[in-house]
């Protein structure tokens, strides 16, 4: 009979007591792959540098507002800017001389957008232009060269249908929004404007947009957003009364009083050409256009949220931030680099200490594997004495309590493995359909569980010397004459 079968034979004999050290060591090691790769994939997920663009442009003051509000879609936006901040990223017009503070020289790509408005009060609705999804503002392709990247080398794809024509109520929803709302292809949604809450109902848009594209899986928060044309935002009152609103701040005139329960949303009766006039804008009823009304609503007073710009490399990007920066009310940003310092600042000291909990865990099991294993060896003193009698050296009664020490810390680790990854596993269902964000990582990165693995059932086994000592020194024929 050589040592495992010994061993075996010897975990059987207590079973018990053999399966709880099991599952101590399973329970520990479970959370400490969980703590590792949340620590590590937290890196990935809020450190990340793979972004499309390398600058976001938006209203000065908090980069990490910002950056939260535009990329993740979470927290509420920083404020507008004005319409023509984007307007002065583009190329001027031909024959026309370039402005003082144009920047095109530095800017390869910008999309502008604009929030404000959600479906069902969960999911953020997205003002933006045709560019976003790789077409111009008449819905012809634009050059691969010439549509912005969400992640490098990766380009916003329309799974199913087609893009929203600019100047329609079309909408194009992120791949998770069928699934969890019903708006598939042909369906219609309103945006709501303030979410209901205990005692005031909903502020729900009357306009309506079909749906007429889907977009192929991003496995970002993208997935959980609903795009329609820039021009239909502006289309409806309350916004309307806003930018004109803040656009007389910005004049430092006293803006004119908003009234919520307002009726400027309803249309006149459609005249005999088929137009509904409503406050901003005209809507033809033949072809589904909208056509603003620019008396009332000027592109002068157009605001935006947030502008995403690829810049032309080298030192574009920086001398764009510099230059904006120095501005009075706009601000660029690197996505990239504010994550990272927002990892550095708040969840690497966090993850130093979910390392440290994930050591103290690790001692804890090994201290559970010497307890029981010392434990048992107490009350086998009369069976070690025999193998003993029986020829067994010193050694091999030591050898013997090491190999089982290792091998419940082998079996508890196995299990805690699948244990940690169902847990993590669990948290990245989570994170998918809450923020549209994903836990993953390479299988490469098993090689530092691996490392981990051996480092537990080597500390096990040097826990297990401490009850092999006491079975090296047993007294072969003092405990046998006593029992």
């Amino acid at each position: 009979m050589n040592y495992f079968q010994l061993v075996f034979k010897q975990m059987r004999q207590r079973a018990l007591s053999t399966w709880l050290t099991t599952l101590s060591v399973m329970l520990g090691v479970g959370l400490a792959i969980a703590i590792m790769v949340i620590g590590r994939e937290s890196e990935s997920l809020f450190g990340q540098n793979d972004y499309g663009y390398d600058a976001i442009i938006g209203k000065k003051g908090s980069k990490l507002q910002l950056v939260l509000n535009t990329v993740y879609h979470l927290d509420v936006s920083p404020g507008n800017i004005p319409y023509s901040q984007y307007l002065n990223l583009l190329k001027p017009a031909a024959g026309h001389p370039v402005p003082a503070d144009n920047y095109y020289k530095y800017v390869k790509i910008a999309v502008p957008t604009v929030v404000g408005d959600t479906l069902n009060g969960l999911y953020r609705i997205v003002g933006t232009s045709l560019k976003l999804f790789g077409y111009d503002d008449h819905g012809d392709p634009l050059p691969p060269d010439e549509v912005l990247d969400y992640r490098p080398n990766e380009k916003l794809e329309i799974a199913e249908g087609r893009a929203f024509a600019g100047n329609k109520f079309e909408a194009i929803v992120g791949s998770d929004i069928p699934r969890l709302t019903g708006n598939g292809i042909g369906t219609t949604l309103q945006a709501t404007h303030t979410p209901a809450s205990p005692g005031h109902p909903a502020d729900i848009h009357m306009q309506q947009w079909t749906v007429v594209g889907v977009l192929a899986p991003t496995h970002t928060a993208i997935d959980r957003v609903v795009y329609i044309p820039l021009l239909s935002f502006y289309t409806i009152a309350e916004h309307g009364a806003g930018l004109i609103a803040q656009a007389k701040l910005r004049e430092g005139q006293a803006p004119d009083a908003v009234d919520p329960d307002s009726d400027a949303d309803q249309p006149h009766p459609p005249d005999a050409n088929g137009i509904e006039h409503f406050s901003n804008y005209d809507f033809d009823t033949k072809d589904q256009t909208i056509h603003l009304n620019l008396d009332k609503l000027p592109p002068e007073v157009w605001a935006i949220s947030a502008i995403l710009v690829q810049s032309r490399g080298g030192v574009s990007e920086a001398a764009l931030e510099y230059d904006l920066n120095n501005a009075t009310d706009v601000m660029a940003v690197n996505p990239a680099s504010v994550m990272r310092d927002f990892f550095a600042t708040f969840l690497s000291p966090m993850r130093v200490l979910l390392l440290l909990i994930c050591s103290l865990v690790t001692i804890v099991a090994a201290v559970g594997i010497l307890v029981s294993i010392y434990n048992s060896v107490s009350a086998r003193l009369k069976e070690i004495a025999i193998l003993r009698a029986l020829g067994a050296t010193r050694s091999t009664v030591l050898a013997l309590i090491c190999i089982e020490a290792g091998l419940i810390a082998l079996f508890g680790s196995i299990l805690g493995v699948a244990l940690g990854h169902g847990i993590n596993a669990a948290g990245a269902w989570y994170m998918l359909r809450k923020f549209g964000e994903n836990l993953s990582y390479d299988w490469w990165e098993l090689l530092y569980e691996g490392i981990y693995l051996v480092a537990v059932i080597g500390l096990a086994i040097i826990a297990g010397l401490v009850p092999a000592m006491k079975a090296y020194r047993t007294p072969v024929a003092t405990n046998l004459v006593a029992t």
